[in-house]
């Protein structure tokens, strides 16, 4: 240990004010981490957590907080980089020669279960968290500050470890009982939910299989044990949260999932189920997203994500900048979004968003738990 080196013991410098911020940066990541990992296994609210850590299929937290390493016996992982950064702001703060000796070496351990956390994230779950990634160069940092500017250590000291230890173990068990709670809740919801689904009669699939695919796990549609038909309408918002909710369900089940949409306007114009244009501008949209079947899911996600400007023409706008701006006044892209809505028929459809799930009908939109619960289901008999 080089005693002549110290980060917090000289008081507020420029260093230790630093390493304050870099440490309140933990906390606030790992808060949101911890949220997030309840928001998504055990959600309370329509359409599950929150989307600001899922950017895309390879940065996205989802695929971290489903992997077995998200959790230690149900206590969230995130939850010991809050206990981390909460005992360097306590290092700052409360500068002894003993607490930054424990800094030190809490650091570095601290920095080693970063790196193996990020190979396993790249090398088996293929993806990475964008949140993980930020608390693993917040810790880097740490670390970094603590080796070169601080007191040296690979081993804490005992009684300051000891004090901490107990604050994590009372810590760690009321997280501990937080997720069992959670877990009693999820497990009643998720018998009751399986129970309904699987007394509703089995309606069969589309005789049509439509062309127009949001994920294709298989060829074949019925060769994947999870198969889910969308009759949605792009101007129903609740249409816009089952769209927001699918990737999500693609992400965790992807290969076992055929996912297909068929055009439901709640439009007079194109559909003679209405008896009033409820939504002046579906039948267009629709007909914009059914002329490219190669351009369809990410025209699908455009006009869904500009379902707010919907009535200020910017349907237009997204014909002219896919190159299809003959699409929505053609007669034959016309007879295939009615010929979509005639498959609706046999369903006996009512409104929108319905979803068939192996055949089964849906109607409106449910929580993505109450969906794991359903597939889970689903695989285990398959």
């Amino acid at each position: 240990m080089d005693a002549r080196k110290n980060l917090t013991l000289e008081g507020m410098t420029g260093k230790n004010f630093f390493f304050i911020i870099n440490a309140v940066g933990i906390i606030a990541v790992c808060t949101y981490l911890t949220t997030h990992f309840y928001e998504v296994l055990y959600p309370t609210k329509l359409g599950g957590a929150s989307s600001l850590c899922n950017i895309s299929d390879l940065f996205n937290c989802d695929a971290a907080t489903y992997s077995k390493l998200s959790n230690i016996a149900g206590i969230p992982i995130s939850f010991f980089g809050i206990i981390v950064g909460v005992f360097f702001v306590f290092t700052s703060l409360m500068p002894s020669e003993a607490m930054e000796k424990t800094a030190s070496a809490l650091s570095k351990y601290n920095f080693i279960g970063c790196i193996i956390l990020f190979i396993f994230s790249i090398g088996v779950l293929g993806s990475l968290c964008p949140f993980c990634t930020l608390y693993y160069a917040l810790s880097g940092i740490a670390a970094l500050l603590l080796w070169r500017e601080g007191i040296h250590s690979w081993l804490p000291d005992m009684k300051i470890s000891s004090l901490w230890s107990v604050l994590l173990i009372a810590g760690s068990f009321f997280m501990y009982q937080t997720t069992q709670g959670k877990e009693e809740l999820s497990t009643k919801m998720s018998e009751s939910v399986v129970s309904q689904y699987k007394n509703l009669p089995n309606l069969g699939e589309l005789d049509v299989e439509s062309p127009y695919k949001i994920h294709k796990a298989s060829e074949k549609w019925m060769d994947a044990p999870i198969r889910i038909t969308v009759f949605s309408d792009f101007e129903c918002p609740f249409c816009k949260v089952v769209a927001e909710q699918i990737p999500e369900l693609i992400r965790r089940y992807k290969g076992k999932i055929n996912v297909q949409y068929v055009f439901y306007p709640l439009d007079a114009k194109c559909n003679s189920n209405m008896k009033s244009n409820f939504h002046k501008n579906a039948c267009d949209a629709a007909a914009l997203a059914a002329c490219s079947e190669e351009k369809f899911l990410e025209i699908h996600d455009e006009i869904f994500n500009s379902q707010d400007q919907l009535k200020d023409g910017i349907l237009a706008e997204l014909a002219t900048k896919h190159g299809l701006t003959n699409c929505i006044d053609n007669e034959n892209i016309k007879n295939k979004v009615i010929q979509a809505i005639n498959q609706g028929t046999k369903y006996n459809l009512k409104s929108t968003p319905t979803l068939i799930v192996n055949g089964k009908k849906i109607e409106g939109t449910i929580p993505n738990n109450q969906f794991f619960a359903i597939f889970e289901d689903i695989l285990k008999e398959k």
